[in-house]
């Protein structure tokens, strides 16, 4: 069985590789129109391209398997979260070519990763470092993190991204309320986790990241919830960084 920690160090080394090459060679994204049908210098070019696509694909996949790391003395989490986080903002240049942007993001997480301990989660060590909670919704949240637990060890990992799910909302509707001394559920109760962000955005000053994270988090429950053309099961990695995410996003909202 592969290490993680391992996979995931190459494939920061294949981006960076494939970045390189494509900023050496002055490349966009844009693949050339060529009525040749055996060009060799085009088809050097789209290969770089093809190169870097699937790079970035091997960082996010490999990214995900990070989760199943963990440490007992809570570094390892912050530290994937962290990790996490750029992933996702690497992708977002990639979609737009800012490829020195990109290269920056890397950096950082290369040295991030250099922190990292690899050593695998079992089922029976998973413990979770809940947060202080408002007591409005202490005990709704602790028993859907308690089903959660249970959820998660029994393999049950659409269930695990969907009570991640129900936890944010619970979250992000007590924050609303915190803000406005409104019950939001009352005015618009079908309200989902994108139109809430939108409605927070002018009351509450959200941590940097923190949108990314929420955003990650709906799309997965999403993915889970509704009826695709292709059923979605997330993988146990998937999920232990679902769940992750979820319990920073409340420390971050209702730190003391």
């Amino acid at each position: 069985m592969s290490d993680p920690l391992l996979d995931f160090k190459k494939s920061i080394n294949n981006l960076r590789n494939s970045l390189n090459n494509i900023i050496s060679k002055k490349l966009n994204l844009r693949k050339q129109k060529n009525s040749r049908l055996f060009d060799f210098r085009q088809n050097k070019e789209d290969y770089i391209r093809a190169s870097l696509s699937n790079s970035v694909k091997e960082l996010k996949s490999s990214a995900w398997a990070l989760s199943g790391i963990y440490n007992t003395n809570n570094s390892n989490e912050q530290n994937i979260i962290k990790i996490l986080e750029l992933v996702i903002k690497t992708e977002k240049k990639y979609e737009i070519s800012n490829f020195e942007d990109m290269v920056s993001y890397i950096d950082d997480i290369a040295e991030i990763t250099a922190l990292l301990k690899s050593r695998a989660v079992k089922e029976d060590e998973l413990n979770f470092d809940i947060p202080a909670l408002p007591s409005g919704i202490e005990s709704d949240v602790m028993a859907d993190i308690r089903e959660l637990k249970r959820c998660f060890n029994a393999k049950c990992y659409r269930s695990s991204t969907i009570l991640c799910g129900r936890i944010l909302e619970t979250a992000l509707h007590r924050k609303y309320f915190e803000a406005t001394n409104k019950d939001i559920l009352e005015t618009s109760p079908g309200i989902g986790l994108g139109n809430l962000i939108a409605k927070l955005n002018d009351k509450v000053e959200f941590e940097p990241g923190i949108k990314d994270q929420i955003h990650l988090i709906n799309k997965v429950r999403i993915s889970s919830v509704h009826k695709k053309k292709e059923a979605f099961f997330p993988t146990r990695q998937q999920a232990y960084a679902i769940i992750l995410y979820t319990l920073d996003i409340l420390k971050k909202l209702f730190k003391q």
